[in-house]
Order: structure tokens, then C-alpha cells, then sequence
């Protein structure tokens, strides 16, 4: 039955909860991830009495949170790409200081072994000519072997981080399963009393993850959010977390999630922008050095053994010859087969920097250049053999269907260069072939100048005068990785004010504003005041009933 009484103490209790509520978001201002919750009232159902119905009082209806969906969805997207970039640049501005500046760059040191030659061609006979020359030599090897080991470095801490970041997400991954156990289970027993600091956790979850990896959240209606990498393939499936395994080849980084490889399909978040960096920075950066260094160490070498040097004798090779390198090559850890493939060099100067990916289809292996051009895929056949620009390859093994493997050919070359260990002073060939000992012929060492503008990478087999020099090769290679940091800072830039717009936003609606707490508190704190007064009326007019019947 309705009355002063008990409508005073079902506000009072209302009230106290309001206090309570209010009094946790004051002191999870500060959380990660909090979301300001409120407190809904409603009338307690009217009962009807002498005639008209008396209301019975107030309840709390419901304890929700501020959120906003959309608003959360786009911050999700945008810390994804944000990580990326972020990464990017900071990775970016890493690998361009090593190829150094214009004084002491890559580019430089390859133009002053060239105008070295110089020296010796002006006196053939004089040996400080000869040993400046055989220093620039040394000078220009240590630094292409310097930059593609720093290189190499640089990408080896991206596996190391990578893996690091991989058991990160399934940590993560394990927690939000966790939670959608036991959010759908909260929200089965009653749907109206949403546990809004699990929410809070699980939505802080996927924040971390997207910062990681792009991800996509779905909610089956049921209290779950499904995590889904890819293409689709589920990360978090209600209660249940696919692990994410991370590995980094010399092909780079491979991202499987269960037995599914899913490394083409992420883009975002730091594992995306991990790979950006391999494929468009450390790859090519290494590729096209290491195309110049085995251009070099041919062309030189051909030079020098065309030659006489200082004793009449017949030149020897400068640098360490191509037929000590081979192309580098990798089997997916997938690969259920034996299949294998090993290559020489034919000709450095007809190849393309590209890598080759070859997969055996159950009958051929089709071998295709990456990134792909759209170009239709080489098959292999029989015997093995395969020809490609500038190298000859010889598949092996028994493989199975989908077996994978990469081709680099020209990655890591620039990290074997180096002066050949019999070279000296005298033994470099400055005079052409059919001169006598001390002659002051120059011919065969203003050849070997000559070659600095000649277009020698690169080349087609149609056209040798379609590739660049080998100063070019590598002052371009400088150029695009500047060009790549420049645009990757601009773009970092922007997605950082994205970034922090969005949290603005985010945090307008869910963030807690202690000036509008200060003033629930008060309001809150008066509504109580008054209750508690109205049971105090209550009770004197029931005292004063009672002295009446005495």
C-alpha cells in the first residue's frame, strides 16, 4: 500500500544508488577505457486507492554506460591505421639515415671509386695512385656490406617485435572470449542489467588489438563481439580465441592465423604496417643495392681480367666474383613437399631488383614476379630448368599442391661484396691487353671509369641501353626511400590529428566530466537530504496519529 513512508524510502534507496554511481565514475576518471554509467529512474506502477491511483514510489531501472558504437567503431579503425603509420615512420626515418648523406652516402662512395680511376689513368705507374684506387675499392665494398647489414638488422627486430606482437593479440584475443562468456552469460539472465564494466574491458580489448592488427568487430546480438582478421577468418569466435602465429623468413614477415596464412590480407595496425615496411622499404632498398653491388663486381671484374696490370701479367678480379653468389631462396614452413629450387647468375646486368614467388600447382610450378604485374605466370618444365632475366634456376624436390616458394635474387648480394683478397696496388689492371710490364698505357682503367655512365642495371636483353649506371641505380634507390619517409611523415601526421580528434569525440561521450559529477553529487545529495526529511515527516505524523488513540 502506498504512502509517505515507504515512497520516501524506495527514493532514498534510489537515490543512494545514484550516489554510488556517481561516486564510481568519479573515481574512474582516470581508467582506461572507463565509460561514464548512469543511473535511469522509473515510477514504480501506480496502485489504485479511494478512488484514483497513488503512485508507489521510484527504482532504479537500469544502470547504463555513455557509449556510442559508431564512435567507438571509427576509433578503432582509426588507432589501426595510426599504429601503422606511426611504426612507418618512425621505421622510415631509421633506414634512410643509413644511406647516409650526399657527403657520405652510398651514392657518393660509388661515384668516388669511379673518379678514383682518375688518378691512375693520370700516372698508371704511380703505386699511391694505385692504392687510393684499391681503398675507394674497399671503401665502397664496406659500405654496401655496412648499409644491407643494418638493413638486415633492421629487419630482423621486425620478426623479433612481430613475434612479440603476435602472442600479444592472443593474450588479448583469450581475454575477449573470456569476457563474451561472460557478458552473454550477465546479459542472458537479465538483458536489461547490462555488466558495463566488462564492456568497458572488452571494448579496451579490441582497441589494443586494433592497434596491433586491422580488425573487425561484429556483435551476434547475444552479448558476444566476433573478432574476424583477413578476409573473414574468426580471431574470436564467442568464447573461443584462434591462436595467431608470427613468423619472419627471409622472405618476410608470414602471419598464420591456425592453419590459415593470412600475411596478403593485413593491413593495418603495427603488423600491417611492419609489413608496408618490408615490402616497400627493406625489401626493395636491399634488392636494388644488391642489384648494383653484383653489377659492379661483374662489370669491374670483366673489366679488370680484360687487362694487364703493372707486372704485364694478365688483370685479376677486384671484387669477389658473381659466381660466388647465388640468389637466395626460401620454402614457405607450411609446404608439405620437398620442393627446392637453387639459381646462378648469368648475367647481373639483365636483372630486374624483383622477387619471384613460385607455387607448384600439382602438375608445373608457376612462377610469378612480386609484387605482380598481372603478368601471366611462368610455368617450369619438366627437368626443372627455368630461365629468368639475368639468372638460371633449377627447381628440385617432390613437391605437393600449394607449396610455396620465394625467389630473391638479388637480396642480401649487396652484404657479400668485397675486395678480392689476392688484389694489390700492382696488380690493378690500368693498361689494355698486349702492353708490356710498367707500361703507362690507361686504357683498360679510363674503361673502367667509363663504366660510371654507362647504362649498365637493369638492363632488357632487347635494349642495353634501357637500364641506368650504376651511380643512378643507387642514387635512385636513395631517392625512392626518401620519397617513401617524406610521404609516410605527411600521412603519419595526418593520421595522428585523425587519432586524436576521434578520442575527443569518443571521450565527449563517454569520458568523465568531474564538474557535471560535482554538481550530480550535490543534486543527488539534496534529493536524499529531502527524503530522509519526508521519512522524518512521516513518522511525526505517525507518532501524531497514534497520541491521538491514547
Amino acid at each position: 500500500m502506498p504512502d509517505l513512508m515507504s515512497n520516501s524510502v524506495s527514493g532514498l534507496l534510489s537515490m543512494q544508488q545514484a550516489l554510488t554511481t556517481t561516486g564510481q565514475n568519479v573515481a574512474n576518471a582516470n581508467t582506461p577505457g572507463y565509460s561514464r554509467q548512469s543511473v535511469n529512474l522509473a515510477t514504480l506502477a501506480p496502485q489504485y486507492q479511494s478512488g484514483g491511483y497513488i503512485g508507489s514510489g521510484v527504482q532504479v531501472a537500469s544502470v547504463t554506460r555513455s557509449y556510442d558504437q559508431f564512435v567507438v567503431s571509427q576509433l578503432n579503425s582509426a588507432t589501426s591505421d595510426n599504429s601503422r603509420l606511426s611504426f612507418l615512420n618512425n621505421f622510415s626515418t631509421q633506414a634512410t639515415q643509413l644511406l647516409g648523406d650526399t657527403k657520405t652516402g652510398i651514392a657518393q662512395q660509388t661515384q668516388a671509386f669511379f673518379n678514383a680511376t682518375q688518378a691512375v689513368a693520370a700516372n698508371p705507374t704511380d703505386l699511391t695512385a694505385r692504392s687510393a684506387f684499391l681503398g675507394s675499392a674497399q671503401a665502397l665494398a664496406s659500405k654496401f656490406n655496412q648499409i644491407d647489414t643494418q638493413l638486415q638488422n633492421l629487419d630482423s627486430q621486425i620478426g623479433q617485435q612481430a613475434g612479440d606482437i603476435g602472442r600479444q593479440i592472443n593474450t588479448y584475443a583469450e581475454q575477449v572470449g573470456q569476457l563474451n562468456d561472460q557478458i552473454s552469460k550477465a546479459l542472458a539472465i537479465n538483458p536489461n542489467a547490462p555488466p558495463n564494466d566488462l564492456l568497458d574491458q572488452r571494448d579496451l580489448l579490441i582497441n589494443k588489438i586494433s592497434a596491433q592488427i586491422d580488425v573487425k568487430a561484429t556483435s551476434d546480438g547475444q552479448g558476444n563481439i566476433n573478432l574476424s582478421l583477413g578476409s573473414g577468418q574468426a580471431l574470436v569466435l564467442n568464447g573461443t580465441a584462434t591462436p595467431l602465429t608470427v613468423g619472419n623468413p627471409p622472405s618476410g614477415l608470414s602471419i598464420m592465423l591456425g592453419n590459415t596464412d593470412i600475411t596478403t590480407k593485413v593491413t593495418g595496425g603495427t603488423l600491417g604496417g611492419m609489413l608496408q615496411a618490408q615490402s616497400q622499404l627493406i625489401t626493395p632498398l636491399r634488392n636494388q643495392l644488391g642489384q648494383a653491388a653484383l653489377v659492379l663486381a661483374d662489370q669491374v671484374n670483366k673489366n679488370q681480367t680484360a687487362g694487364v696490370d703493372l707486372q704485364g701479367n694478365t688483370g685479376r678480379n677486384l671484387f669477389t666474383p658473381t659466381a660466388d653468389f647465388a640468389p637466395q631462396t626460401t620454402a614457405l614452413v607450411t609446404n608439405k613437399g620437398t620442393g627446392a629450387v637453387t639459381g646462378s647468375y648469368t648475367d647481373p646486368s639483365l636483372l630486374t631488383g624483383q622477387t619471384y614467388t613460385a607455387r607448384y600447382d600439382g602438375t608445373n610450378w608457376q612462377v610469378r614476379t612480386q609484387p605482380d604485374n598481372g603478368a601471366a605466370p611462368v610455368a617450369v618444365a619438366s627437368g626443372g630448368a627455368l630461365s629468368l632475366p639475368g639468372l638460371s634456376m633449377n627447381f628440385s624436390g617432390t613437391p605437393q599442391s600449394g607449396d610455396v616458394l620465394n625467389i630473391l635474387p638479388t637480396v642480401g648480394a649487396a652484404g657479400k661484396i668485397n675486395v678480392a683478397q689476392q688484389s694489390s696496388a700492382s696488380g690493378i689492371a690500368a693498361a689494355a691487353a698486349g702492353q708490356p710490364a710498367y707500361s703507362r698505357d690507361n686504357a683498360q682503367i679510363n674503361a673502367l671509369f667509363a663504366l660510371s655512365s654507362t647504362n649498365l642495371v637493369g638492363q632488357s636483353a632487347v635494349n642495353a641501353n634501357d637500364g641506368s649506371n650504376l651511380s643512378d641505380s643507387v642514387g635512385q634507390a636513395m631517392s625512392q626511400a626518401g620519397a617513401f619517409a617524406a610521404g609516410v611523415a605527411l600521412s603519419a601526421a595526418a593520421a595522428s590529428s585523425t587519432l586524436a580528434n576521434l578520442t575527443a569525440q569518443q571521450q565527449s561521450v563517454s569520458g568523465v566530466n568531474l564538474d557535471e559529477e560535482a554538481a550530480n553529487l550535490m543534486k543527488y545529495q539534496q534529493n536524499y537530504q529531502a527524503l530522509a526529511q519526508s521519512i522524518s515527516t512521516a513518522n511525526t505524523l505517525f507518532q501524531s496519529l497514534l497520541s491521538a488513540f491514547r
